[in-house]
């Protein structure tokens, strides 16, 4: 094969893998937002001295009440983020909470949150 035929050839490797990517990526965001969710078990009482408003955003913008994941799991556009979202933004609080030497709760087990 000479030197054009082969730089076609990765052209067109390196266009297919992206096709493939992109196609992968799309599914596992549409696999995400369908698949069931672990239980969560979250205790408001465990939280009382944090501002609700710092979870509840929706009471402080009036975009809506009710739970969690009556948003971030039905709109399409924050149903595929909803659990990476949930781990960064608890998981960042508990390690913080750690890193000053106050009660944390769980970081890195998951059986601690999901049962």
């Amino acid at each position: 094969m000479n030197k054009v035929g082969k730089i076609a050839l990765s052209g067109a490797i390196a266009a297919a893998l992206l096709v493939l990517g992109y196609g992968a990526v799309n599914w596992r965001q549409s696999a995400i937002a369908e698949r069931p969710q672990l239980p969560v078990a979250f205790e408001h009482i465990d939280h009382n001295t944090e501002p609700c408003a710092l979870c509840h955003h929706n009471f402080v913008d009036d975009t809506g009440g009710g739970s969690c994941y009556n948003c971030h799991k039905l709109v399409p556009e924050l149903a595929p983020e909803m659990e990476r979202m949930f781990h960064d933004f608890c998981r960042t609080c508990h390690v913080q909470k750690r890193a000053h030497s106050e009660d944390s709760g769980p970081v890195r087990q998951c059986s601690a949150c999901h049962h």
